[in-house]
């Protein structure tokens, strides 16, 4: 336990910090949020001061850190804390705030737990701070900053805009797969370099951040085995039954992909199945079925993944007599649908930026436009940024593939994102 003592230089207001740490890989370990609200109630005039006794008031800060899950390279956090301000005159409670699941990530179990209070460090700073300058005079305090779980790579990590939350009646799924066995990554012809948790956690930023889409609106399922990516599925079209079929969808995954070699039809592969067993694999048509289930006002699908014939097994319509056309399924009226390429084509990623091509450029129209372009000015740009990347970085074309329902054509240059 880590006690401060602060004192505000023109409000004449002394100030008593007490902080309780647990860490997952250390236990109690010496704090590491108290220096950071240490040094940012400095920078706006706040001093230290011997005597808590002299308080006027009282800041109890309790947190504890946890693990999320990992990939084969990376390791994930989440970290929990309690502020509690009491004004020492009469014990009266005059601030108190609940941070739930704040996020952090490293390449070791170490790292992810020390990010993860570095970012909490900083966001319970920026709270104190904005709470005892509001509260001493009286005026608006300066807007806290997101943190992130992810290292800035390239243009579109950083520098993110932010737009009000006030897209309540939107709801965001994002399920990103990347914890597949050798056998699954050798049927989808896959490397290593796919980013897909990568491209899943910053495409999060921009649906809170620029999209304007509540935090508590978005979730964010990792490596999804097959009954919870149906779950999940499920579960975010039965949102707009609560809202009289008023919600919007919005379906993001980044992940491994096939083709069934007997229907010719895409399928997103979850992290637990080998096989192409109908049942347990998730088709592009079990996608909309799902998503349809109840009504809404509008479903948008994004979709970071390739969709080629698993190369294991003989390719089907080899004889000359036979032609095969691959395409994703037509697609219910109020859906807008785009995937990162067409059937049979690979989609490539960014080694650089560390991101897929296709999601790349979403997030560069969604940042140039601060989430204001149209369904048809993203389409066009994605398409159009991922053919020349595609050319330029790969030699080869990836193209990006629209469909639009019939309900959505007419306004398609008004609707966004």
């Amino acid at each position: 336990m880590t006690v401060l003592y602060i004192a505000h230089l023109h409000a004449q207001s002394s100030i008593f910090i007490r902080s309780s740490e647990f860490h997952w890989t250390r236990g109690n370990v010496p704090s590491v949020i108290m220096p950071k609200v240490s040094r940012k109630l400095a920078e706006d005039n706040f001093s230290l001061v011997a005597d808590s006794s002299r308080a006027d008031f009282k800041i109890h800060i309790k947190s504890h850190s946890y693990f999320n899950g990992q990939t084969p390279y990376f390791f994930f956090a989440l970290l929990d804390a309690t502020l509690k301000v009491y004004s020492s005159k009469d014990s009266t409670l005059v601030y108190s705030r609940e941070l739930r699941r704040i996020r952090g990530g490293g390449t070791t179990i170490e790292l992810a737990d020390d990010r993860v209070y570095a970012n909490a460090a900083k966001i319970i700073a920026d709270s104190l701070s904005r709470f005892m300058f509001e509260f001493t005079t009286g005026k608006p305090g300066p807007a806290i900053p997101f943190t992130t779980d992810f290292e800035v790579m390239c243009e579109e990590d950083k520098d993110i805009p932010e737009l009000p939350a006030n897209r309540k009646n939107t709801y965001v799924l994002i399920i990103a797969n990347d914890a597949y066995s050798p056998l699954q990554t050798a049927r989808c012809g896959a490397d290593s370099a796919d980013y897909h948790n990568r491209d899943a956690r910053v495409f999060r930023e921009y649906a809170v951040r620029t999209l304007g889409i509540p935090a508590e609106n978005v979730s964010m399922v990792l490596n999804a085995k097959s009954f919870e990516m149906r779950k999940e599925i499920i579960k975010l079209s039965s949102y707009s039954k609560g809202i009289n079929g008023n919600a919007e969808l919005i379906f993001y995954y980044a992940g491994l992909g096939l083709i069934d070699e007997n229907t010719f039809e895409p399928y997103l592969l979850p992290v637990d199945i080998e096989s192409a067993d109908p049942k347990f694999i998730v088709r592009i048509s079990d996608l909309y079925k799902m998503l349809t289930e109840e009504t809404s006002k509008r479903i948008s699908i994004l979709l970071e993944t390739s969709f080629q014939f698993d190369p294991l097994k003989p390719k089907p319509g080899n004889n000359k007599s036979s032609k095969i056309i691959l395409r994703y399924p037509n697609i219910p009226a109020n859906v807008f649908f785009m995937a990162a390429c067409a059937p049979g084509q690979k989609a490539s990623s960014d080694h650089k930026a560390e991101h897929g091509l296709f999601t790349m450029s979403v997030l560069d129209k969604l940042k140039e436009s601060r989430g204001q372009s149209s369904l048809k000015e993203l389409s066009d740009y994605v398409v159009n940024r991922v053919r020349s990347l595609s050319i330029n970085l790969r030699l080869k074309v990836q193209l990006p593939q629209t469909l639009i329902g019939s309900s959505l054509n007419k306004d398609l240059t008004i609707l966004k994102l």
